[in-house]
Protein backbone atom coordinates (compact mmCIF):
# COMPACT_ATOMS: atom_id res chain seq x y z
CA UNK A 1 0.00 0.00 0.00
CA UNK A 2 1.56 3.29 -1.11
CA UNK A 3 1.75 6.23 1.24
CA UNK A 4 0.83 9.74 0.03
CA UNK A 5 4.52 10.66 -0.11
CA UNK A 6 5.09 7.85 -2.60
CA UNK A 7 2.52 9.27 -5.01
CA UNK A 8 4.58 12.14 -6.43
CA UNK A 9 5.52 9.91 -9.35
CA UNK A 10 3.15 8.79 -12.07
CA UNK A 11 1.94 5.33 -10.93
CA UNK A 12 3.15 3.61 -14.13
CA UNK A 13 5.47 5.96 -16.07
CA UNK A 14 9.25 5.41 -15.98
CA UNK A 15 11.24 8.26 -17.54
CA UNK A 16 14.79 7.94 -18.96
CA UNK A 17 16.21 9.66 -15.85
CA UNK A 18 14.41 7.15 -13.65
CA UNK A 19 15.83 4.31 -15.75
CA UNK A 20 19.31 5.73 -15.13
CA UNK A 21 18.69 5.87 -11.36
CA UNK A 22 17.32 2.34 -11.30
CA UNK A 23 20.24 1.07 -13.40
CA UNK A 24 22.77 2.63 -11.04
CA UNK A 25 20.90 1.05 -8.14
CA UNK A 26 21.07 -2.38 -9.74
CA UNK A 27 24.78 -1.88 -10.46
CA UNK A 28 25.29 -1.11 -6.76
CA UNK A 29 23.42 -4.30 -5.87
CA UNK A 30 25.59 -6.26 -8.32
CA UNK A 31 28.80 -4.99 -6.71
CA UNK A 32 27.34 -5.57 -3.26
CA UNK A 33 26.41 -9.15 -4.17
CA UNK A 34 29.89 -9.82 -5.53
CA UNK A 35 31.62 -8.28 -2.52
CA UNK A 36 29.52 -10.35 -0.13
CA UNK A 37 30.41 -13.68 -1.75
CA UNK A 38 33.99 -12.86 -2.77
CA UNK A 39 35.45 -14.54 0.34
CA UNK A 40 33.75 -17.81 -0.58
CA UNK A 41 35.31 -17.68 -4.06
CA UNK A 42 38.77 -16.93 -2.69
CA UNK A 43 38.57 -19.21 0.38
CA UNK A 44 40.43 -22.21 -1.12
CA UNK A 45 43.32 -19.99 -2.29
CA UNK A 46 43.48 -18.07 1.01
CA UNK A 47 43.37 -21.29 3.00
CA UNK A 48 46.29 -22.69 1.01
CA UNK A 49 48.43 -19.53 1.00
CA UNK A 50 48.00 -18.65 4.69
CA UNK A 51 47.44 -22.19 6.05
CA UNK A 52 44.05 -21.28 7.54
CA UNK A 53 42.20 -23.97 9.53
CA UNK A 54 38.44 -24.58 9.02
CA UNK A 55 37.56 -22.85 12.30
CA UNK A 56 39.76 -19.85 11.42
CA UNK A 57 38.19 -19.78 7.98
CA UNK A 58 34.79 -19.55 9.66
CA UNK A 59 35.95 -16.37 11.44
CA UNK A 60 37.30 -15.01 8.16
CA UNK A 61 33.94 -15.69 6.48
CA UNK A 62 32.09 -13.97 9.31
CA UNK A 63 34.19 -10.78 9.54
CA UNK A 64 32.37 -8.83 6.83
CA UNK A 65 29.02 -10.36 7.79
CA UNK A 66 29.43 -9.24 11.40
CA UNK A 67 30.28 -5.76 10.16
CA UNK A 68 27.20 -5.79 7.94
CA UNK A 69 25.00 -6.73 10.88
CA UNK A 70 26.29 -3.85 13.00
CA UNK A 71 26.19 -1.40 10.09
CA UNK A 72 22.60 -2.30 9.17
CA UNK A 73 21.36 -2.13 12.76
CA UNK A 74 23.19 0.89 14.13
CA UNK A 75 24.02 3.05 11.08
CA UNK A 76 21.05 2.61 8.71
CA UNK A 77 19.17 5.32 10.62
CA UNK A 78 21.54 7.81 8.95
CA UNK A 79 19.51 7.38 5.75
CA UNK A 80 16.28 8.28 7.59
CA UNK A 81 18.03 11.31 9.08
CA UNK A 82 20.27 12.71 6.34
CA UNK A 83 18.93 11.16 3.12
CA UNK A 84 19.13 8.03 1.01
CA UNK A 85 21.42 9.23 -1.76
CA UNK A 86 24.29 10.63 0.32
CA UNK A 87 24.33 7.53 2.54
CA UNK A 88 24.31 5.09 -0.40
CA UNK A 89 27.17 6.99 -2.04
CA UNK A 90 29.25 7.12 1.16
CA UNK A 91 28.64 3.42 1.84
CA UNK A 92 29.91 2.46 -1.61
CA UNK A 93 33.01 4.63 -1.24
CA UNK A 94 33.95 3.25 2.18
CA UNK A 95 33.29 -0.36 1.18
CA UNK A 96 35.28 0.15 -2.00
CA UNK A 97 38.34 1.55 -0.26
CA UNK A 98 38.32 -1.23 2.36
CA UNK A 99 37.90 -3.94 -0.29
CA UNK A 100 40.64 -2.52 -2.47
CA UNK A 101 43.06 -2.36 0.48
CA UNK A 102 42.28 -6.02 1.26
CA UNK A 103 44.16 -6.85 -1.93
CA UNK A 104 47.34 -5.72 -0.16
CA UNK A 105 46.78 -7.71 3.07
CA UNK A 106 49.74 -9.75 4.24
CA UNK A 107 47.91 -11.93 6.75
CA UNK A 108 44.64 -12.90 8.37
CA UNK A 109 44.54 -10.09 10.96
CA UNK A 110 44.66 -7.15 8.55
CA UNK A 111 42.41 -8.96 6.10
CA UNK A 112 39.73 -9.59 8.73
CA UNK A 113 39.89 -5.96 9.91
CA UNK A 114 39.38 -4.63 6.37
CA UNK A 115 36.56 -7.08 5.67
CA UNK A 116 34.85 -5.94 8.88
CA UNK A 117 35.11 -2.28 7.77
CA UNK A 118 33.75 -3.11 4.33
CA UNK A 119 30.94 -5.01 6.04
CA UNK A 120 29.95 -1.99 8.12
CA UNK A 121 29.50 0.05 4.95
CA UNK A 122 27.74 -2.72 3.06
CA UNK A 123 25.34 -3.18 5.98
CA UNK A 124 24.25 0.42 5.55
CA UNK A 125 24.01 -0.07 1.79
CA UNK A 126 21.70 -3.11 1.91
CA UNK A 127 19.38 -1.26 4.30
CA UNK A 128 19.31 1.97 2.28
CA UNK A 129 19.50 0.95 -1.38
CA UNK A 130 16.04 -0.72 -1.55
CA UNK A 131 14.48 2.39 -0.01
CA UNK A 132 16.21 4.69 -2.51
CA UNK A 133 15.30 2.58 -5.54
CA UNK A 134 11.79 1.82 -4.29
CA UNK A 135 11.02 5.48 -3.72
CA UNK A 136 12.02 6.30 -7.32
CA UNK A 137 9.90 3.45 -8.71
CA UNK A 138 6.33 3.95 -9.99
CA UNK A 139 3.83 2.36 -7.63
CA UNK A 140 2.40 -0.18 -10.09
CA UNK A 141 5.85 -1.57 -10.95
CA UNK A 142 7.53 -1.21 -7.56
CA UNK A 143 7.49 -4.88 -6.53
CA UNK A 144 8.89 -6.00 -9.89
CA UNK A 145 11.59 -3.31 -9.84
CA UNK A 146 12.63 -4.24 -6.31
CA UNK A 147 12.76 -7.84 -7.51
CA UNK A 148 15.22 -6.78 -10.23
CA UNK A 149 17.23 -4.88 -7.62
CA UNK A 150 17.44 -7.90 -5.35
CA UNK A 151 18.39 -10.03 -8.35
CA UNK A 152 21.35 -7.69 -8.75
CA UNK A 153 22.95 -9.32 -5.71
CA UNK A 154 22.69 -12.69 -7.42
CA UNK A 155 23.95 -11.27 -10.72
CA UNK A 156 27.04 -10.13 -8.83
CA UNK A 157 27.49 -13.61 -7.44
CA UNK A 158 27.04 -15.36 -10.80
CA UNK A 159 28.98 -13.03 -13.09
CA UNK A 160 31.58 -12.55 -10.37
CA UNK A 161 31.96 -16.32 -10.12
CA UNK A 162 32.66 -16.67 -13.83
CA UNK A 163 35.14 -13.79 -13.80
CA UNK A 164 36.73 -14.90 -10.53
CA UNK A 165 37.58 -18.34 -11.88
CA UNK A 166 39.65 -16.72 -14.64
CA UNK A 167 41.15 -13.93 -12.53
CA UNK A 168 42.36 -16.31 -9.83
CA UNK A 169 44.01 -18.49 -12.44
CA UNK A 170 45.71 -15.60 -14.24
CA UNK A 171 46.37 -13.00 -11.52
CA UNK A 172 45.82 -14.62 -8.12
CA UNK A 173 43.06 -14.18 -5.53
CA UNK A 174 44.04 -10.64 -4.49
CA UNK A 175 43.09 -9.27 -7.92
CA UNK A 176 39.41 -9.96 -7.12
CA UNK A 177 39.48 -7.55 -4.18
CA UNK A 178 41.33 -4.87 -6.13
CA UNK A 179 38.84 -4.73 -9.01
CA UNK A 180 35.77 -5.09 -6.77
CA UNK A 181 36.97 -2.22 -4.60
CA UNK A 182 37.75 0.01 -7.56
CA UNK A 183 34.32 -0.62 -9.06
CA UNK A 184 32.56 0.32 -5.82
CA UNK A 185 34.52 3.57 -5.55
CA UNK A 186 33.67 4.63 -9.09
CA UNK A 187 29.99 3.76 -8.67
CA UNK A 188 29.77 5.66 -5.37
CA UNK A 189 31.05 8.79 -7.11
CA UNK A 190 28.59 8.33 -10.01
CA UNK A 191 25.59 7.98 -7.70
CA UNK A 192 26.58 11.08 -5.72
CA UNK A 193 26.53 13.24 -8.86
CA UNK A 194 23.72 11.60 -10.87
CA UNK A 195 21.04 10.54 -8.36
CA UNK A 196 18.82 13.15 -6.62
CA UNK A 197 17.46 12.73 -3.11
CA UNK A 198 14.34 10.62 -2.57
CA UNK A 199 11.13 12.61 -3.03
CA UNK A 200 9.40 10.70 -0.24
CA UNK A 201 12.27 11.47 2.13
CA UNK A 202 12.20 15.19 1.31
CA UNK A 203 8.44 15.35 1.81
CA UNK A 204 8.50 13.56 5.16
CA UNK A 205 11.34 15.73 6.47
CA UNK A 206 9.52 18.81 5.06
CA UNK A 207 12.51 21.18 5.18
CA UNK A 208 12.31 24.81 4.09
CA UNK A 209 11.90 24.94 0.32
CA UNK A 210 10.86 21.28 0.11
CA UNK A 211 8.12 21.94 -2.47
CA UNK A 212 10.48 23.82 -4.79
CA UNK A 213 13.14 21.15 -4.42
CA UNK A 214 10.69 18.34 -5.14
CA UNK A 215 9.38 20.12 -8.24
CA UNK A 216 12.93 20.64 -9.55
CA UNK A 217 13.57 16.91 -9.15
CA UNK A 218 10.23 16.00 -10.74
CA UNK A 219 11.07 18.22 -13.72
CA UNK A 220 14.49 16.56 -14.10
CA UNK A 221 12.75 13.18 -13.99
CA UNK A 222 10.30 14.19 -16.73
CA UNK A 223 7.37 13.92 -14.31
CA UNK A 224 4.54 16.36 -13.63
CA UNK A 225 5.12 18.91 -10.86
CA UNK A 226 2.85 19.25 -7.80
CA UNK A 227 1.11 22.23 -6.27
CA UNK A 228 1.56 21.28 -2.62
CA UNK A 229 3.05 18.70 -0.31
CA UNK A 230 0.85 16.00 1.23
CA UNK A 231 -0.17 16.61 4.82
CA UNK A 232 1.30 14.26 7.38
CA UNK A 233 0.16 13.77 10.94
CA UNK A 234 2.27 15.71 13.41
CA UNK A 235 3.25 12.53 15.24
CA UNK A 236 4.42 10.98 11.94
CA UNK A 237 6.67 13.91 11.13
CA UNK A 238 8.02 13.98 14.67
CA UNK A 239 8.62 10.22 14.87
CA UNK A 240 12.29 9.38 15.35
CA UNK A 241 13.77 6.54 13.34
CA UNK A 242 14.91 4.20 16.14
CA UNK A 243 14.46 0.53 16.95
CA UNK A 244 11.75 1.51 19.44
CA UNK A 245 9.66 2.93 16.59
CA UNK A 246 9.65 -0.56 15.08
CA UNK A 247 8.28 -2.12 18.26
CA UNK A 248 5.20 0.02 18.87
CA UNK A 249 2.08 -2.06 19.66
CA UNK A 250 0.79 -1.86 16.08
CA UNK A 251 4.15 -2.93 14.59
CA UNK A 252 5.59 -5.28 17.20
CA UNK A 253 4.32 -8.67 16.02
CA UNK A 254 5.05 -8.01 12.35
CA UNK A 255 8.50 -6.71 13.21
CA UNK A 256 9.38 -9.74 15.35
CA UNK A 257 8.19 -12.13 12.65
CA UNK A 258 10.24 -10.22 10.08
CA UNK A 259 13.36 -10.33 12.27
CA UNK A 260 13.08 -14.07 12.97
CA UNK A 261 12.51 -14.85 9.29
CA UNK A 262 15.58 -12.86 8.26
CA UNK A 263 17.65 -14.63 10.94
CA UNK A 264 16.65 -18.12 9.78
CA UNK A 265 17.13 -17.17 6.14
CA UNK A 266 20.61 -15.78 6.72
CA UNK A 267 21.59 -18.80 8.82
CA UNK A 268 20.87 -21.21 5.95
CA UNK A 269 21.87 -19.03 3.01
CA UNK A 270 25.31 -18.16 4.37
CA UNK A 271 26.08 -21.78 5.11
CA UNK A 272 25.40 -22.58 1.46
CA UNK A 273 27.15 -19.48 0.08
CA UNK A 274 30.24 -19.71 2.30
CA UNK A 275 31.02 -23.40 2.46
CA UNK A 276 29.90 -25.02 -0.80
CA UNK A 277 33.05 -24.09 -2.83
CA UNK A 278 35.33 -25.35 -0.05
CA UNK A 279 33.22 -28.50 0.43
CA UNK A 280 33.36 -29.30 -3.29
CA UNK A 281 37.14 -28.81 -3.38
CA UNK A 282 37.49 -31.10 -0.36
CA UNK A 283 35.29 -33.63 -2.18
CA UNK A 284 37.67 -33.78 -5.13
CA UNK A 285 36.42 -31.06 -7.50
CA UNK A 286 38.94 -28.69 -9.08
CA UNK A 287 38.87 -25.17 -7.62
CA UNK A 288 37.69 -23.66 -10.93
CA UNK A 289 34.87 -26.21 -11.24
CA UNK A 290 33.83 -25.66 -7.60
CA UNK A 291 33.54 -21.89 -8.17
CA UNK A 292 31.65 -22.30 -11.44
CA UNK A 293 29.22 -24.86 -10.04
CA UNK A 294 28.47 -22.63 -7.04
CA UNK A 295 27.89 -19.64 -9.32
CA UNK A 296 24.91 -21.47 -10.90
CA UNK A 297 23.15 -20.93 -7.59
CA UNK A 298 23.41 -17.19 -8.21
CA UNK A 299 22.09 -17.63 -11.77
CA UNK A 300 19.08 -19.49 -10.41
CA UNK A 301 18.53 -16.76 -7.86
CA UNK A 302 18.42 -14.14 -10.61
CA UNK A 303 15.71 -15.96 -12.52
CA UNK A 304 13.81 -16.93 -9.38
CA UNK A 305 13.80 -13.40 -7.96
CA UNK A 306 12.56 -11.93 -11.25
CA UNK A 307 9.89 -14.62 -11.45
CA UNK A 308 8.70 -13.92 -7.90
CA UNK A 309 8.52 -10.19 -8.61
CA UNK A 310 6.39 -10.86 -11.71
CA UNK A 311 4.00 -13.37 -10.10
CA UNK A 312 3.59 -11.14 -7.02
CA UNK A 313 1.28 -8.94 -9.09
CA UNK A 314 -1.40 -11.61 -8.61
CA UNK A 315 -0.29 -13.74 -5.63
CA UNK A 316 0.72 -12.51 -2.18
CA UNK A 317 4.50 -12.17 -2.07
CA UNK A 318 4.87 -13.67 1.40
CA UNK A 319 3.00 -16.81 0.30
CA UNK A 320 5.26 -17.16 -2.74
CA UNK A 321 8.35 -16.77 -0.57
CA UNK A 322 7.09 -19.40 1.89
CA UNK A 323 6.53 -21.93 -0.91
CA UNK A 324 9.99 -21.30 -2.39
CA UNK A 325 11.68 -21.69 0.98
CA UNK A 326 9.94 -25.05 1.39
CA UNK A 327 11.14 -26.15 -2.05
CA UNK A 328 14.68 -25.06 -1.17
CA UNK A 329 14.63 -27.17 2.00
CA UNK A 330 13.67 -30.22 -0.06
CA UNK A 331 16.56 -29.65 -2.48
CA UNK A 332 18.97 -29.30 0.45
CA UNK A 333 17.80 -32.71 1.63
CA UNK A 334 18.47 -34.09 -1.87
CA UNK A 335 21.94 -32.52 -1.78
CA UNK A 336 22.47 -34.24 1.56
CA UNK A 337 21.79 -37.62 -0.08
CA UNK A 338 23.96 -36.83 -3.13
CA UNK A 339 27.00 -35.79 -1.09
CA UNK A 340 26.86 -39.05 0.85
CA UNK A 341 27.68 -40.72 -2.52
CA UNK A 342 30.11 -38.10 -3.79
CA UNK A 343 31.84 -40.50 -6.18
CA UNK A 344 28.68 -40.43 -8.30
CA UNK A 345 28.28 -36.64 -8.10
CA UNK A 346 29.19 -35.03 -11.44
CA UNK A 347 29.84 -31.38 -12.21
CA UNK A 348 26.61 -31.25 -14.21
CA UNK A 349 24.48 -32.67 -11.41
CA UNK A 350 25.88 -30.41 -8.70
CA UNK A 351 25.43 -27.41 -11.03
CA UNK A 352 21.76 -28.29 -11.57
CA UNK A 353 21.17 -28.69 -7.84
CA UNK A 354 22.86 -25.36 -7.13
CA UNK A 355 20.69 -23.76 -9.82
CA UNK A 356 17.48 -25.12 -8.28
CA UNK A 357 18.53 -23.96 -4.80
CA UNK A 358 19.07 -20.53 -6.35
CA UNK A 359 15.65 -20.47 -8.04
CA UNK A 360 13.91 -21.47 -4.84
CA UNK A 361 15.67 -20.69 -1.56
CA UNK A 362 17.98 -17.91 -2.70
CA UNK A 363 15.24 -16.11 -4.63
CA UNK A 364 12.92 -16.36 -1.62
CA UNK A 365 15.65 -14.95 0.60
CA UNK A 366 16.36 -12.03 -1.76
CA UNK A 367 12.67 -11.15 -1.81
CA UNK A 368 12.57 -10.71 1.97
CA UNK A 369 13.93 -7.18 1.46
CA UNK A 370 10.89 -6.31 -0.65
CA UNK A 371 8.66 -7.47 2.21
CA UNK A 372 10.51 -5.27 4.70
CA UNK A 373 10.38 -2.37 2.25
CA UNK A 374 6.60 -2.80 1.94
CA UNK A 375 5.56 -3.06 5.60
CA UNK A 376 7.39 0.01 6.98
CA UNK A 377 6.37 3.65 6.31
CA UNK A 378 8.78 6.19 4.80
CA UNK A 379 9.94 7.81 8.05
CA UNK A 380 11.30 4.53 9.47
CA UNK A 381 11.83 2.53 6.27
CA UNK A 382 15.63 2.38 6.22
CA UNK A 383 15.67 1.79 9.97
CA UNK A 384 13.20 -1.08 9.55
CA UNK A 385 15.21 -2.58 6.70
CA UNK A 386 18.41 -2.09 8.67
CA UNK A 387 17.27 -3.86 11.82
CA UNK A 388 15.70 -6.75 9.89
CA UNK A 389 18.86 -7.22 7.83
CA UNK A 390 21.16 -6.51 10.79
CA UNK A 391 19.61 -8.92 13.25
CA UNK A 392 19.26 -11.42 10.46
CA UNK A 393 22.95 -11.17 9.71
CA UNK A 394 23.76 -12.47 13.15
CA UNK A 395 22.48 -15.70 11.65
CA UNK A 396 25.01 -15.17 8.86
CA UNK A 397 27.75 -14.53 11.44
CA UNK A 398 26.84 -17.69 13.33
CA UNK A 399 26.39 -19.87 10.24
CA UNK A 400 29.97 -20.19 8.86
CA UNK A 401 31.49 -20.33 12.35
CA UNK A 402 29.06 -23.07 13.34
CA UNK A 403 29.74 -24.97 10.13
CA UNK A 404 33.52 -24.70 10.62
CA UNK A 405 33.23 -25.94 14.20
CA UNK A 406 31.05 -28.85 13.03
CA UNK A 407 33.63 -29.84 10.43
CA UNK A 408 36.40 -29.69 13.04
CA UNK A 409 34.28 -31.93 15.29
CA UNK A 410 33.97 -34.50 12.53
CA UNK A 411 30.33 -33.93 11.54
CA UNK A 412 29.74 -35.28 8.04
CA UNK A 413 29.21 -32.59 5.42
CA UNK A 414 26.10 -34.27 4.00
CA UNK A 415 24.51 -34.29 7.47
CA UNK A 416 25.12 -30.53 7.84
CA UNK A 417 22.96 -29.88 4.78
CA UNK A 418 20.17 -31.69 6.57
CA UNK A 419 20.67 -29.64 9.75
CA UNK A 420 20.70 -26.33 7.87
CA UNK A 421 17.47 -27.16 6.04
CA UNK A 422 15.61 -26.78 9.35
CA UNK A 423 15.93 -22.95 9.56
CA UNK A 424 14.77 -22.79 5.92
CA UNK A 425 11.49 -24.41 6.93
CA UNK A 426 11.19 -22.08 9.94
CA UNK A 427 11.70 -19.09 7.61
CA UNK A 428 8.85 -20.39 5.42
CA UNK A 429 6.51 -20.46 8.41
CA UNK A 430 7.61 -17.03 9.67
CA UNK A 431 7.18 -15.17 6.39
CA UNK A 432 3.75 -16.75 5.80
CA UNK A 433 2.55 -15.13 9.04
CA UNK A 434 3.73 -11.62 8.09
CA UNK A 435 0.88 -9.32 6.99
CA UNK A 436 1.75 -7.67 3.67
CA UNK A 437 0.48 -4.17 4.37
CA UNK A 438 2.18 -0.96 5.44
CA UNK A 439 1.99 -0.38 9.18
CA UNK A 440 0.98 3.02 10.49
Amino acid sequence: MATPADDFLDPSKISPRQWLILTLGVMAAVLDGYDIIIVAYTAPAISQEWSVSPSEMGVLFSASVFGMALGAMFLAWLADRFGRCIVVSAALLIAGVATLLAAYSQGVTSFVALRFLAGLALGVLVATLPALVGEFSPRLHRTAILGVLMAGNSIGGFVGGQISAELITEHGWKSLYFYAGLGSILLGIAIYFLVPESLAFIAKRNPTGALQRINRILTSLGQATVQSLPAFAAETQAEKATVFSLLTPTRRMTTLLCWSTFFCGFLAVYFISSWVPQILVNSGFAQVDAIRATSFMALGSILGTLLLGFIARWVSLNLLIAVMFAVGACVMYALNISLSNVENLSFGLISVMMFVIGVSMMAAFSSLYTVAMTIYPVQVRSTGLGWAAGLGRFGAVLSPILAGAMIDMGVAVDTMFLYFSIPVLLAAVGIKLVKMQEMA
